[in-house]
């Protein structure tokens, strides 16, 4: 039993070093140093206590949600390519939750932050749903994207259909990237462009997250993937 118990703990950092391991040699003839984000293409997984579910290995996940909304992430195969999908179900109930949201989180600090800043984050995405804003404050009703938060600053980037976009709500800027609905396509973050575009200083840490949600504004359900995330020096 006591070495059941020693396998059980030591296991979580095994499988951490092997997954930094196995991303260290995918970058391999790219960049010969330690890769800026770790199961980047999502082929490891871990239990999600939270929902019972699964959700990807050294990845954060959080949840908003309502009594009677529900969030969940998983691994999916659509139009036969292995990815990630972010489910949400939006009750539109009047609760203290206005949203139902997914937060699929990794913090980048120190020479990660240097090196992101001089590379294209290259994302391939699946967008299952329009954006939505409220007509007279613009403020987002649904979302699926990438989140780039430094704790002063916020960036959603917003894959779906329609023209380019940027528009900024107080320290909230948001960009819409024009991307067909139920097709797969990748698209890129020039994350160096949009903060000198926004007038604001490098950060020291900040966090690449996914996102996926809706307000109870426009009730239902959504569901994005994202099939890989590559980071491409410039």
């Amino acid at each position: 039993m006591a070495l059941k118990r020693i396998l059980i703990s030591v296991l979580p950092a095994i499988l951490a070093l092997l997954v930094a391991t196995t991303s260290f040699y995918q970058s391999l003839g790219e960049d010969n140093t330690y890769p800026m984000i770790l199961n980047p293409k999502f082929k490891y997984l871990t239990k999600d206590q939270v929902t019972g579910g699964y959700k990807p290995f050294l990845w954060e996940v959080t949840y908003t949600k309502g009594p009677r909304d529900y969030a969940y992430t998983r691994h999916d195969i659509v139009e036969g390519l292995e990815c990630l999908g972010l489910h949400v179900y939006q009750d539109g109930a009047n609760d203290s939750y206005n949203w139902a949201s997914i937060h699929v989180k990794q913090v980048l600090r120190g020479e990660s932050i240097s090196r992101l800043f001089e590379s294209i984050i290259e994302i391939w995405v699946y967008p299952n749903f329009s954006f939505v804003r409220d007509p007279m404050s613009n403020e987002p009703w649904n979302v699926f994207g990438v989140e780039i938060n430094d704790g002063r600053h916020m960036v959603w980037v917003i894959f779906s259909e329609g023209p380019d976009e940027v528009y900024q709500l107080r320290n909230h800027r948001i960009i819409l990237v024009s991307t067909p609905l139920k097709y797969w396509s990748k698209r890129q973050i020039d994350l160096d462009r949009i903060y000198s575009d926004a007038g604001w200083e490098r950060p020291e840490d900040l966090s690449l997250i996914l996102i996926c949600g809706a307000t109870k504004m426009v009730s239902g359900k959504y569901s994005g993937y994202i099939k890989e995330i590559h980071i491409e020096k410039k």
